[in-house]
Protein backbone atom coordinates (compact mmCIF):
# COMPACT_ATOMS: atom_id res chain seq x y z
CA UNK A 1 0.00 0.00 0.00
CA UNK A 2 2.86 2.35 0.89
CA UNK A 3 4.58 1.59 -2.42
CA UNK A 4 1.40 2.38 -4.38
CA UNK A 5 0.97 5.67 -2.51
CA UNK A 6 4.62 6.50 -3.13
CA UNK A 7 4.27 5.82 -6.87
CA UNK A 8 1.15 7.98 -7.09
CA UNK A 9 2.90 10.80 -5.20
CA UNK A 10 5.99 10.61 -7.42
CA UNK A 11 3.80 10.62 -10.54
CA UNK A 12 1.93 13.72 -9.35
CA UNK A 13 5.18 15.49 -8.50
CA UNK A 14 6.54 14.57 -11.94
CA UNK A 15 3.44 15.96 -13.67
CA UNK A 16 3.62 19.20 -11.65
CA UNK A 17 7.33 19.64 -12.43
CA UNK A 18 6.67 18.98 -16.14
CA UNK A 19 3.87 21.56 -16.18
CA UNK A 20 6.07 24.15 -14.45
CA UNK A 21 8.95 23.51 -16.86
CA UNK A 22 6.63 23.63 -19.89
CA UNK A 23 4.95 26.81 -18.67
CA UNK A 24 8.27 28.51 -17.98
CA UNK A 25 9.67 27.49 -21.37
CA UNK A 26 6.50 28.61 -23.16
CA UNK A 27 6.57 32.00 -21.39
CA UNK A 28 10.25 32.42 -22.26
CA UNK A 29 9.67 31.64 -25.94
CA UNK A 30 6.27 33.25 -26.53
CA UNK A 31 6.43 36.12 -24.03
CA UNK A 32 3.06 35.17 -22.54
CA UNK A 33 1.82 32.61 -20.06
CA UNK A 34 0.19 29.50 -21.57
CA UNK A 35 -3.10 30.63 -20.00
CA UNK A 36 -2.93 34.03 -21.73
CA UNK A 37 -2.15 32.32 -25.05
CA UNK A 38 -5.15 30.00 -24.68
CA UNK A 39 -7.50 32.84 -23.68
CA UNK A 40 -6.41 35.04 -26.58
CA UNK A 41 -7.15 32.24 -29.04
CA UNK A 42 -10.48 31.24 -27.50
CA UNK A 43 -12.12 34.67 -27.79
CA UNK A 44 -14.92 35.11 -30.32
CA UNK A 45 -14.59 38.08 -32.66
CA UNK A 46 -17.81 39.86 -33.61
CA UNK A 47 -18.20 39.95 -37.40
CA UNK A 48 -20.02 42.36 -39.69
CA UNK A 49 -22.62 39.64 -40.21
CA UNK A 50 -23.14 39.52 -36.43
CA UNK A 51 -23.50 43.29 -36.43
CA UNK A 52 -26.14 43.28 -39.17
CA UNK A 53 -28.10 40.54 -37.38
CA UNK A 54 -27.95 42.29 -34.01
CA UNK A 55 -28.57 45.85 -35.08
CA UNK A 56 -31.89 47.09 -33.82
CA UNK A 57 -32.23 44.33 -31.21
CA UNK A 58 -34.63 45.76 -28.62
CA UNK A 59 -34.07 43.08 -25.97
CA UNK A 60 -34.69 44.48 -22.47
CA UNK A 61 -31.30 44.76 -20.76
CA UNK A 62 -32.43 46.97 -17.90
CA UNK A 63 -32.26 44.27 -15.21
CA UNK A 64 -29.44 41.81 -14.51
CA UNK A 65 -28.42 39.53 -11.65
CA UNK A 66 -25.05 38.82 -10.08
CA UNK A 67 -23.94 35.42 -11.45
CA UNK A 68 -23.99 32.35 -9.25
CA UNK A 69 -20.65 31.64 -7.65
CA UNK A 70 -19.63 35.29 -7.26
CA UNK A 71 -19.74 36.42 -3.64
CA UNK A 72 -19.13 39.91 -2.28
CA UNK A 73 -17.84 40.41 1.27
CA UNK A 74 -20.69 42.72 2.26
CA UNK A 75 -24.35 43.11 1.35
CA UNK A 76 -24.97 44.24 -2.23
CA UNK A 77 -28.18 46.23 -2.37
CA UNK A 78 -30.00 47.42 -5.48
CA UNK A 79 -31.89 50.57 -6.37
CA UNK A 80 -32.81 52.63 -9.42
CA UNK A 81 -31.66 56.00 -10.65
CA UNK A 82 -34.39 56.81 -13.11
CA UNK A 83 -34.76 53.55 -15.02
CA UNK A 84 -31.12 52.56 -14.40
CA UNK A 85 -30.43 49.59 -12.12
CA UNK A 86 -27.59 50.23 -9.65
CA UNK A 87 -25.74 47.70 -7.47
CA UNK A 88 -24.23 49.24 -4.32
CA UNK A 89 -22.05 47.69 -1.62
CA UNK A 90 -20.69 49.82 1.22
CA UNK A 91 -16.98 50.01 2.03
CA UNK A 92 -15.49 48.14 4.96
CA UNK A 93 -15.26 51.43 6.87
CA UNK A 94 -15.31 55.17 6.23
CA UNK A 95 -11.58 55.29 5.50
CA UNK A 96 -11.91 53.06 2.43
CA UNK A 97 -12.72 54.35 -1.08
CA UNK A 98 -15.83 53.80 -3.16
CA UNK A 99 -15.24 52.39 -6.65
CA UNK A 100 -17.79 53.45 -9.25
CA UNK A 101 -17.30 50.73 -11.87
CA UNK A 102 -18.56 51.30 -15.43
CA UNK A 103 -18.57 48.00 -17.29
CA UNK A 104 -17.54 47.38 -20.88
CA UNK A 105 -19.34 45.51 -23.63
CA UNK A 106 -19.26 47.85 -26.65
CA UNK A 107 -22.33 49.70 -25.28
CA UNK A 108 -24.26 46.59 -26.36
CA UNK A 109 -23.76 44.02 -23.61
CA UNK A 110 -24.43 43.83 -19.88
CA UNK A 111 -21.92 42.82 -17.22
CA UNK A 112 -19.89 39.68 -17.85
CA UNK A 113 -18.94 37.28 -15.06
CA UNK A 114 -15.33 38.54 -15.31
CA UNK A 115 -16.54 42.02 -14.27
CA UNK A 116 -18.27 40.70 -11.17
CA UNK A 117 -15.33 38.49 -10.19
CA UNK A 118 -12.87 41.39 -10.48
CA UNK A 119 -15.09 43.72 -8.44
CA UNK A 120 -15.56 41.07 -5.74
CA UNK A 121 -11.79 40.46 -5.67
CA UNK A 122 -11.04 44.17 -5.18
CA UNK A 123 -13.76 44.51 -2.54
CA UNK A 124 -12.21 41.66 -0.54
CA UNK A 125 -8.57 42.67 -0.93
CA UNK A 126 -8.97 46.42 -0.36
CA UNK A 127 -12.17 46.84 1.68
CA UNK A 128 -13.49 49.29 -0.91
CA UNK A 129 -17.13 49.90 -1.63
CA UNK A 130 -18.55 49.08 -5.07
CA UNK A 131 -21.16 50.96 -7.10
CA UNK A 132 -21.96 49.22 -10.39
CA UNK A 133 -24.59 50.83 -12.64
CA UNK A 134 -26.36 48.82 -15.32
CA UNK A 135 -26.49 51.85 -17.61
CA UNK A 136 -28.82 52.05 -20.68
CA UNK A 137 -27.50 50.14 -23.70
CA UNK A 138 -28.01 49.83 -27.43
CA UNK A 139 -30.39 49.35 -29.18
CA UNK A 140 -33.05 50.70 -26.88
CA UNK A 141 -30.91 53.67 -25.87
CA UNK A 142 -27.92 55.77 -26.90
CA UNK A 143 -25.31 57.94 -25.17
CA UNK A 144 -27.76 60.82 -24.77
CA UNK A 145 -29.91 58.56 -22.57
CA UNK A 146 -27.09 57.06 -20.51
CA UNK A 147 -24.97 60.12 -19.68
CA UNK A 148 -27.61 62.12 -17.74
CA UNK A 149 -28.36 59.09 -15.56
CA UNK A 150 -24.67 58.52 -14.84
CA UNK A 151 -24.25 62.19 -13.91
CA UNK A 152 -27.29 61.93 -11.65
CA UNK A 153 -25.80 58.84 -9.97
CA UNK A 154 -22.43 60.56 -9.46
CA UNK A 155 -24.05 63.63 -7.93
CA UNK A 156 -25.98 61.37 -5.54
CA UNK A 157 -22.74 59.65 -4.55
CA UNK A 158 -20.87 62.85 -3.74
CA UNK A 159 -23.75 63.90 -1.48
CA UNK A 160 -23.35 60.61 0.40
CA UNK A 161 -19.54 60.45 0.33
CA UNK A 162 -16.72 62.91 -0.16
CA UNK A 163 -15.65 63.05 -3.81
CA UNK A 164 -12.13 62.35 -2.51
CA UNK A 165 -13.28 58.84 -1.57
CA UNK A 166 -14.57 58.05 -5.05
CA UNK A 167 -12.59 56.27 -7.76
CA UNK A 168 -14.20 55.91 -11.18
CA UNK A 169 -13.05 52.83 -13.05
CA UNK A 170 -14.12 51.24 -16.32
CA UNK A 171 -13.07 48.79 -18.97
CA UNK A 172 -13.39 49.04 -22.77
CA UNK A 173 -16.56 51.02 -23.53
CA UNK A 174 -16.85 51.59 -19.78
CA UNK A 175 -13.32 53.00 -19.79
CA UNK A 176 -14.24 55.48 -22.50
CA UNK A 177 -17.43 56.31 -20.60
CA UNK A 178 -15.34 56.86 -17.44
CA UNK A 179 -13.09 59.41 -19.14
CA UNK A 180 -16.02 61.16 -20.84
CA UNK A 181 -17.88 61.33 -17.51
CA UNK A 182 -14.83 62.81 -15.76
CA UNK A 183 -14.55 65.49 -18.44
CA UNK A 184 -18.24 66.28 -18.05
CA UNK A 185 -17.91 66.50 -14.24
CA UNK A 186 -14.96 68.88 -14.64
CA UNK A 187 -16.80 71.00 -17.24
CA UNK A 188 -19.78 71.37 -14.89
CA UNK A 189 -17.49 72.46 -12.00
CA UNK A 190 -18.61 69.51 -9.87
CA UNK A 191 -16.18 67.97 -7.38
CA UNK A 192 -13.98 65.49 -9.22
CA UNK A 193 -13.28 61.93 -8.06
CA UNK A 194 -9.88 61.20 -6.52
CA UNK A 195 -8.69 58.87 -9.30
CA UNK A 196 -9.56 57.27 -12.65
CA UNK A 197 -8.62 53.75 -13.73
CA UNK A 198 -9.08 53.05 -17.44
CA UNK A 199 -8.77 49.42 -18.56
CA UNK A 200 -8.36 49.20 -22.37
CA UNK A 201 -10.61 52.26 -22.76
CA UNK A 202 -12.50 52.81 -26.02
CA UNK A 203 -11.65 56.51 -26.33
CA UNK A 204 -12.46 57.07 -30.03
CA UNK A 205 -15.50 55.20 -31.34
CA UNK A 206 -14.35 55.74 -34.93
CA UNK A 207 -10.74 54.88 -34.08
CA UNK A 208 -8.79 51.69 -33.64
CA UNK A 209 -5.48 50.93 -35.34
CA UNK A 210 -5.98 48.81 -38.47
CA UNK A 211 -2.26 47.96 -38.41
CA UNK A 212 -2.86 46.01 -35.18
CA UNK A 213 -5.95 44.16 -36.43
CA UNK A 214 -4.02 41.02 -37.36
CA UNK A 215 -2.89 40.52 -33.75
CA UNK A 216 -6.23 41.36 -32.11
CA UNK A 217 -8.13 38.08 -31.75
CA UNK A 218 -11.20 39.71 -30.19
CA UNK A 219 -12.01 43.17 -31.57
CA UNK A 220 -12.92 44.05 -35.16
CA UNK A 221 -12.31 47.73 -35.91
CA UNK A 222 -14.83 47.94 -38.75
CA UNK A 223 -17.64 46.48 -36.64
CA UNK A 224 -16.81 48.70 -33.66
CA UNK A 225 -16.91 51.86 -35.78
CA UNK A 226 -20.46 50.92 -36.82
CA UNK A 227 -21.49 50.25 -33.21
CA UNK A 228 -19.79 53.45 -32.03
CA UNK A 229 -21.73 55.53 -34.56
CA UNK A 230 -24.94 53.86 -33.35
CA UNK A 231 -24.08 54.73 -29.73
CA UNK A 232 -23.50 58.36 -30.75
CA UNK A 233 -26.99 58.59 -32.26
CA UNK A 234 -27.60 62.21 -33.21
CA UNK A 235 -24.34 63.38 -31.58
CA UNK A 236 -21.12 63.82 -33.56
CA UNK A 237 -19.09 60.61 -32.90
CA UNK A 238 -16.04 62.83 -32.24
CA UNK A 239 -17.85 64.78 -29.55
CA UNK A 240 -15.92 64.20 -26.28
CA UNK A 241 -19.07 62.73 -24.72
CA UNK A 242 -18.72 59.90 -27.24
CA UNK A 243 -14.98 59.92 -27.96
CA UNK A 244 -13.17 61.48 -24.98
CA UNK A 245 -9.81 61.32 -26.78
CA UNK A 246 -10.91 64.61 -28.40
CA UNK A 247 -11.82 66.26 -25.10
CA UNK A 248 -9.85 68.64 -22.89
CA UNK A 249 -7.70 66.70 -20.40
CA UNK A 250 -6.67 69.65 -18.25
CA UNK A 251 -7.56 69.41 -14.58
CA UNK A 252 -8.53 65.72 -14.61
CA UNK A 253 -7.71 63.49 -11.60
CA UNK A 254 -4.67 61.19 -11.47
CA UNK A 255 -5.26 58.40 -13.98
CA UNK A 256 -3.91 54.90 -14.57
CA UNK A 257 -4.39 53.44 -18.06
CA UNK A 258 -3.96 49.72 -18.82
CA UNK A 259 -3.51 48.36 -22.35
CA UNK A 260 -2.10 45.42 -24.25
CA UNK A 261 0.05 45.95 -27.33
CA UNK A 262 -2.05 43.45 -29.29
CA UNK A 263 -5.37 45.29 -29.12
CA UNK A 264 -6.57 47.69 -31.80
CA UNK A 265 -7.15 50.37 -29.13
CA UNK A 266 -3.46 50.42 -28.14
CA UNK A 267 -2.49 53.41 -30.32
CA UNK A 268 -5.50 55.49 -29.21
CA UNK A 269 -4.80 54.69 -25.54
CA UNK A 270 -1.17 55.79 -25.88
CA UNK A 271 -2.39 59.03 -27.52
CA UNK A 272 -4.78 59.56 -24.61
CA UNK A 273 -2.01 59.07 -22.07
CA UNK A 274 0.31 61.44 -23.93
CA UNK A 275 -2.42 64.06 -24.21
CA UNK A 276 -3.14 63.79 -20.48
CA UNK A 277 0.54 64.16 -19.61
CA UNK A 278 0.83 67.20 -21.88
CA UNK A 279 -2.14 68.76 -20.03
CA UNK A 280 -0.42 68.26 -16.68
CA UNK A 281 -2.46 65.26 -15.54
CA UNK A 282 -0.72 62.72 -13.28
CA UNK A 283 -1.20 59.86 -15.75
CA UNK A 284 0.51 56.46 -15.75
CA UNK A 285 0.46 54.00 -18.64
CA UNK A 286 0.63 50.26 -17.92
CA UNK A 287 1.55 48.31 -21.08
CA UNK A 288 1.48 44.51 -21.41
CA UNK A 289 3.34 43.19 -24.43
CA UNK A 290 1.54 40.73 -26.71
CA UNK A 291 -1.62 40.83 -24.61
CA UNK A 292 -5.06 41.80 -25.81
CA UNK A 293 -8.17 43.72 -24.89
CA UNK A 294 -9.04 44.08 -21.16
CA UNK A 295 -6.28 41.63 -20.22
CA UNK A 296 -6.44 42.73 -16.52
CA UNK A 297 -9.76 40.87 -16.29
CA UNK A 298 -8.36 37.65 -17.79
CA UNK A 299 -7.93 34.56 -15.54
CA UNK A 300 -4.19 34.27 -16.18
CA UNK A 301 -0.99 35.30 -14.35
CA UNK A 302 -0.73 38.58 -16.29
CA UNK A 303 -4.34 39.43 -15.45
CA UNK A 304 -3.83 38.55 -11.79
CA UNK A 305 -0.74 40.79 -11.64
CA UNK A 306 -2.66 43.71 -13.17
CA UNK A 307 -5.58 43.25 -10.75
CA UNK A 308 -3.13 43.36 -7.84
CA UNK A 309 -1.68 46.59 -9.25
CA UNK A 310 -5.20 48.02 -9.44
CA UNK A 311 -5.84 46.89 -5.85
CA UNK A 312 -2.77 48.88 -4.78
CA UNK A 313 -4.12 51.93 -6.63
CA UNK A 314 -7.42 51.54 -4.77
CA UNK A 315 -5.67 51.20 -1.40
CA UNK A 316 -3.47 54.23 -1.94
Amino acid sequence: MKNIFKKILLTLVGIIVAIVIFGGAFWLIDGRSPQAFIISHSLTKRTMEDYEKGKGDKTDKSTVDIPAGVEFPREMRQYRVGNMQVFHMEAEDDSKPIVLYIHGGAYLNNFEKLHWKAMAEWAKSTGCGIVAPNYPLLYCYTASDAHPLMMQLYQQLIKQYSAKRIIIMGDSAGGGFTLALAQEIRNDSIDLPSHLVLISPWVDVLGGDDALQENDTFLDAEVLRKVGADWAGDIDPRDPMISPLYGDMQGLPPTDLFTGTWEIFYTDIVKTHDKMKAAGVDAKLHVAKKLGHVYPLWPCPEGSKARKEIAEIIKN
